[in-house]
């Protein structure tokens, strides 16, 4: 296996801009949805803004599970992408994990219910005006 790329399409980077401007100093997220377009290559092509918990402050987020099995649903039913990981924000820390984000990573890898092989982890904030990202 060589190196695993991942790109996000200009739609699921206006998305999360979009919700980072809207959240501000909090921690938002959801799931991302994403595709296969060669052996070691993934598109990522729509995420979950799941906020309808409101379990959100300025250090930690939970994400909801409505918004995120309609977008599941969704995708499955038209056959245009699957569950490839989650995303979240660090509006005020650094784009590296928390160890509770690692351990929450390492939960859905190894939970069946997922039936995932690998799980990507997406961090984000807005820093001068443009979102930054780094996946993990």
């Amino acid at each position: 296996m060589g190196k695993i790329t991942f790109r996000l399409t200009q739609p699921v980077k206006a998305k999360l801009t979009e919700a980072l401007n809207k959240y501000g100093d909090f921690e938002i997220g959801g799931i991302l949805i994403g595709r296969k377009l060669g052996e070691d290559n993934f598109e990522i092509v729509d995420a979950s803004i799941s906020d309808e918990d409101k379990r959100f402050s300025l250090t930690s987020f939970i994400r909801g599970t409505k918004k995120s099995e309609r977008l599941l649903k969704q995708h499955f039913g038209k056959g245009t992408g699957y569950y490839i990981g989650e995303w979240h924000s660090h509006p005020k820390f650094s784009l590296s994990p928390s160890l509770a984000d690692i351990r929450t990573m390492m939960g859905i890898l190894h939970d069946p219910s997922y039936g995932v092989s690998f799980v990507i982890l997406l961090i984000v904030h807005i820093s001068q005006d443009e979102m930054k990202h780094r996946l993990r």
